[in-house]
């Protein structure tokens, strides 16, 4: 049976997830109109079908990391070792060891696994984490800051060019994450799944990269986060993950300044 998705209310992004949770327990499909999810629109850049609706349809299938994908990981580490390597002797240099930092973080259906970083902040990071988070005071939002003053200065400029994430391969072939989907999050930001939709981006394992990762990350909501990654999760597919490599990329070469920024718009 196909729910379509009517507003009764002002409440955004978690409204909807709200209704997809609904028609998830009672096994329904659901479709949204456009205009009750612009987030899709204007930062995920997705298009809607010719009816001006976005379909919602989770796999109920277990979710895994395939041998392709895990044998890509593997190339992708002997490719940009040098890098890697040169980054490891860096940090060891600046900063002392240990090189690599380790978190514990939630993926598929809430599973703990280990994942891995190189080491972009002091030791005693972690210890600070919750007076600033408290500072922050954006409970709405992942706990970002812009201008972290736990971060080493190798560690920010590590950070604004991404090196920091490619340790993240060991967890693709371990099959902890895949290349692209839901960012994994931390003990810390727990606290953020307060609805039953939340819940649903937890149906996939996570990714290196994603939906959010390239459609205005820590500007958006956490309900505007679950929301992108439920649609990339109704919508996995080889093509889609092409694409979002592609757009990651973009973002890349944009932050470190040999890229231009992209005209809104939907693929």
């Amino acid at each position: 049976m196909r729910v379509v998705f009517t507003s009764h209310g002002n409440g955004g992004a978690g409204e909807v997830l709200d209704f997809l949770a609904s028609a998830v327990r009672e096994g329904n499909d659901a479709v949204v109109p456009a205009a009750c999810v612009p987030v899709l629109v204007w930062e995920g850049r997705c298009r809607p079908n010719r009816e001006g609706m976005f379909e919602f349809r989770l796999n109920a299938q277990p979710q895994r990391c395939g041998m392709a994908e895990r044998a890509l990981a593997v190339c992708l580490m002997v490719v940009c070792s040098p890098v890697m390597l040169l980054t490891a002797l860096l940090i060891w240099m600046c900063d002392g060891r240990p090189v690599i930092f380790r978190q514990m973080r939630y993926g598929y259906r809430g599973a703990p696994f280990t994942v891995f970083k190189f080491r972009t902040m002091t030791r005693h990071a972690e210890r600070l984490h919750a007076d600033l988070q408290r500072e922050d005071g954006q409970p709405e939002r992942l706990f970002k800051l812009e201008h972290d003053p736990r971060a080493t200065r190798l560690g920010n400029v590590l950070r604004h060019m991404f090196v920091d994430e490619w340790p993240q391969l060991i967890n693709v072939v371990r099959g902890e994450m895949r290349l692209v989907g839901p960012r994994p999050l931390p003990e810390s930001d727990q606290g953020h799944y307060t609805r039953p939709g939340h819940a649903l981006r937890l149906e996939g394992l996570p990714g290196m990269t994603g939906l959010w990762q390239v459609s205005g990350r820590n500007r958006l909501t956490f309900d505007e986060m679950c929301l992108l990654d439920v649609y990339y999760l109704c919508h996995r597919s080889v093509r889609f993950d092409l694409t979002l490599a592609a757009r990651t990329l973009g973002v890349v070469l944009q932050q470190i300044g040999l890229a231009r920024k992209a005209e809104r718009g939907c693929e």
